[in-house]
């Protein structure tokens, strides 16, 4: 399929191994498009919550002649979607907290047995302890930069009976991540790690409590990564 994704969404698309996917938030259904010029994809429903990408998703798949295998539904959520009707769902570049909201209102599916491939921009440490409350285990992660900024990216199935044993640091950085000691992750740590320093050099030249208070928070987040480094990363710091 002659469709070229950004490299965040080509990310989440990869990740893709569902005959029947829904694309929740679908906007103007380009993931949709190379989906569906996949030989293992059968069918794409995409879906979005506004009248403006939904139109434009309709012109864009009849423009590449994809009308038998992509449809376009108005949905909030997954609620357009019939349990059952999709193997997997991708949900991208929204917050934490909103994908959370999708992923409760549509707990149907959930308990249904469907695959998540899911991006969120934002609360990602929530994100996963989500999945796993709702017995969800990650099975795959990758990490990118783009014009940037830092993009996670996350598969999830319904665990096989056993609950996910994730640790903080797990739900903190990734299980996957830390597993595959992924160079992205890495490259992340120590860039919060600079940022922080710099934020706690200019909250010390305020000299008031709520700066002091502050500047010891970040000496903590700087003493976590420090040890994420170390212990995953092998590290000397």
């Amino acid at each position: 399929m002659d469709i070229k994704l950004s490299k965040r969404m080509q990310a989440v698309a990869d990740m893709v191994d569902g005959e029947n996917v829904a694309d929740i938030g679908c906007d103007h259904a380009f993931v949709s498009i190379y989906l569906a010029g996949k030989p293992f994809v059968k069918k794409v429903i995409a879906m979005d919550v506004k009248t403006g990408p939904v139109d434009i998703a309709k012109a864009n798949v009849a423009a590449y002649n994809l009308e038998n295998k992509i449809e376009i539904r108005m949905s909030d959520g997954f609620g357009n979607l019939e349990v059952g009707e999709a193997d997997v769902a991708v949900i991208a570049g929204m917050g934490g907290y909103l994908m959370i909201d999708i992923l409760k209102n549509g707990i149907s599916h959930l308990n249904g047995g469907i695959g998540l491939v899911l991006q969120p921009q934002s609360d990602i440490k929530a994100v996963r302890e989500y999945l796993v409350s709702v017995g969800y285990t990650i099975v795959d992660e990758d990490m990118l930069i783009e014009d940037g900024k830092y993009y996670s990216i996350i598969k999830a199935v319904p665990d096989s009976g056993e609950k996910a044993d994730y640790s903080v640091d797990d739900y903190t950085c990734g299980p996957i991540l830390l597993k595959k000691k992924h160079k992205t992750l890495k490259e992340y740590l120590h860039f919060s790690k600079e940022k922080n320093l710099q934020l706690e050099k200019k909250l010390s030249e305020q000299g008031s409590l709520k700066s002091k208070e502050r500047i010891q928070e970040l000496i903590e987040e700087r003493k976590y990564i420090d040890n994420i480094l170390q212990n995953f990363f092998e590290e000397s710091i």
